[in-house]
């Protein structure tokens, strides 16, 4: 039985805080000659919650953060290049800075010899319900799991059933949009809420100091809208003035919420200081609370370090074991999916000439992309020959100076890859399979385990 272990990390840097943990995955072959899984996440090292550090309103200070990360991998007696995989996510406000996409990727860089770079509230939103607990409560339970994680700067909620996530839904709303002094004085506002605020009559100006009850009016609104967003659609508009991308449409009914993020902890727990973190959190977590109380909340593994666990721990795949790929490629990072389809029975390159069209326009004739092929038809071998055809005709006539690059959920990679090299004319090339991944989605392929059968994947997203 092959069998492998991986040091992997998870690094998040949020609106109000940045966290490290360090896991150790386990890889085996499942009984037969199956696809290699990650069978066991044993978490080795949560490290310290440390305020995000800002070297301006619109910044963060990178270095700062990470000399952050620096600190709790020498902390974990983890070296760098000890780290075999995982990720790094900004959250929230912080994935709207003007200096996130460098923060991220230079973190990703530093933190070890796969490490992922990520962003954008619904990957954070899965990534809270699988380092919570919610995504194997629904899967080993068979319910409907709603996972809400209130941060400093939005909520991000993801529905799990038994098979993975049903569907997300995000808001504008954090305990840190609305920033004190020691005395109560509004110090900071967030742009996202002055819309909610101004439609209440709730003065945010920096320097004045609100009444308690205009604070527990705007923190009712906010709470309303979480609660909207756990259990619509339907929406109000209100929720719908705050959230970040769309909504579903179609209502589902669900068997248990769970809170995580640091405002989710503070639902969780007993009232505090209204102004103990100098924000709005307290406030906002105590009417969530109340207006919480008739749903069926849940208390599960991981709150505050919800997001930093599923980063740690749940980010890596793994791919088929018929991998068709020239090592000397790999590590790719932040691959641009450019997503195929089904492929018809007829007219194949028509169908791959509009999808590598399609991405010499997003990325240039240069940039490396992936064609992520859901179905590529029977698995004969004059099916795959016709498909290498074409793949190859298409790619030789369009795809410019990238390499090869192609991914498929059907287990064909070394029979199609194989068939690629003999037209490919030395042209570099990977093929991989049994990895879905959706069009404008990101991919990151590390190098291969187990003899060079099998590929670590992250699928991810990178909305800054």
């Amino acid at each position: 039985m092959s069998e492998h272990r991986l040091t992997s990390v998870g690094i998040d840097v949020g609106t109000t805080t940045t966290q490290v943990v360090v896991s150790e995955l386990e890889v085996r072959e499942p009984a037969g000659a199956g696809k290699l899984e990650i069978v066991s996440r044993e978490i080795r090292y949560r490290g310290t919650i440390h305020e995000t550090p800002l070297s301006g309103p619109e910044t963060v200070d990178i270095d700062a953060v990470a000399r952050i990360v620096e600190d709790e991998l020498a902390a974990a007696r983890v070296e760098p290049s000890g780290i075999e995989t995982g990720a790094v996510i900004v959250t929230g406000e912080t994935a709207r800075k003007d200096n996130a996409e460098a923060l991220v990727h230079r973190i990703a860089s530093e933190g070890g010899e796969f490490v992922a770079a990520a962003a954008g509230p619904a990957l954070e939103a899965v990534l809270a319900g699988q380092g919570s607990g919610a995504a194997t409560r629904a899967k080993e339970r068979g319910e409907i799991v709603a996972n809400a994680d209130v941060g400093g700067g939005t909520t991000n909620v993801a529905l799990f059933d038994a098979d993975g996530v049903r569907d997300t839904r995000c808001l504008d709303v954090g305990g840190r949009l609305v920033r004190f002094d020691s005395e109560g004085a509004i110090t900071g506002v967030s742009e996202a809420i002055r819309g909610l605020a101004d439609d209440l009559g709730v003065d945010l100006e920096p320097g004045t100091e609100p009444s308690t009850e205009d604070l527990d009016r705007l923190a009712g609104a906010m709470a309303d809208c979480v609660i909207d967003a756990i259990t619509g659609p339907p929406f109000s508009d209100r929720t719908a003035s705050l959230a970040i991308g769309s909504l579903p449409t179609d209502p589902i009914e669900v068997d248990g919420v769970a809170f995580t993020g640091g405002v989710g902890r503070l639902v969780h727990g007993d009232p505090t200081d209204p102004f103990e973190y100098a924000d709005l959190g307290p406030t906002l977590a105590a009417a969530i609370r109340e207006r919480a109380a008739e749903l069926p909340l849940l208390d599960l593994d991981e709150t505050i370090r919800a997001t930093v666990v599923g980063a740690g721990t749940r980010t890596t795949e793994l791919s088929g074991r018929t991998v068709e790929v020239d090592e000397s490629l790999l590590p790719l990072r932040n691959l641009p999916a450019m997503g195929v389809g089904d492929l018809p029975e007829e007219d194949l390159e028509t169908r791959l000439e509009g999808v590598i069209g399609e991405a010499t326009e997003r990325y240039g004739p240069d940039e490396p992309v992936v064609l992520a092929i859901d179905d590529v038809g029977p698995l004969t071998y004059d099916r795959l020959t016709r498909v290498a055809a074409a793949i190859d005709t298409v790619w030789t006539a369009d795809g410019g100076g990238r390499p090869l690059l192609v991914l498929t959920r059907q287990n064909c990679a070394k029979a199609l890859g194989q068939a690629l090299r003999r037209r490919s004319d030395g042209r570099p090339l990977a093929v991989i399979d049994e990895v879905g991944v959706a069009d404008g989605e990101y991919l990151d392929i590390g190098r291969p385990l187990d003899g060079g059968e099998t590929v670590p994947v992250v699928v991810k997203t990178l909305a800054f």
